[in-house]
Formats: structure tokens, sequence, C-alpha cells
């Protein structure tokens, strides 16, 4: 009985997971909104990530250690503002794909 009590209670132990870290930065851009999509596809494409979709006013994209989001905001008739976000479990990879996309823009 001890035995199936004890795999019982394993099975319903919650899953542990780490948490990603999560690196941001922002620039503003002269360029409209439907501009900012492309550069920041462009971004995307030049850092090699894969799985690159475009919803509304974002483009995200991954690489094999991070995903990468690219939001461009609406900031008057010709301007833009880009939010680059990037999340991974490795700190190094995250910041490094933060800098290299924004280098691109």
């Amino acid at each position: 009985m001890a035995a199936l009590t004890l795999g019982l209670g394993a099975a319903a132990a919650p899953a542990q997971a780490e948490t990603p870290a999560v690196y941001y930065s922002w620039r503003r851009l002269a360029v409209v909104p439907a501009d900012c999509l492309i550069q920041a596809r462009t971004a995307l494409n030049n850092q090699r990530l894969f799985n690159i979709q475009t919803v509304d006013n974002s483009v995200s994209g991954q690489t094999e250690t991070a995903t990468a989001v690219m939001v461009c905001l609406e900031q008057g008739l010709e301007n833009s503002t880009l939010m680059v976000v990037v999340s991974s479990l490795d700190d190094g990879a995250a910041i490094a794909l933060r800098d290299a996309l924004k280098e691109r823009l």
C-alpha cells in the first residue's frame, strides 16, 4: 500500500520548470508601422531566426535557444515605436540576440 501511495503522490506533484529570462529594448523609428514591420521582419531574417510570423502589429521568430517578438506601435503620422522583446533560458543568448536585433534597425 505504501508503494501505491508514493506512486500516486509523485504523479500529482506539479512539474517544475526554469523561468526564462526576458530582455527588452525599444526605439523610435521615423517610419509608419507598416514599414516598421518590414524592418523588424528583415532584422529577424538577418539573424537567421526561424518560424517567423507576422500578426497584426508584431513579428516573432525563434532561434534554437531564444524567442524574439518585435512590436510596432504608431506614434503620430510618420513615426513608430519599436519594442524588441527576447526570452531565453540562456541569459547570454537572449542579450546577444536583443543587441544584434537592435543593431539591424
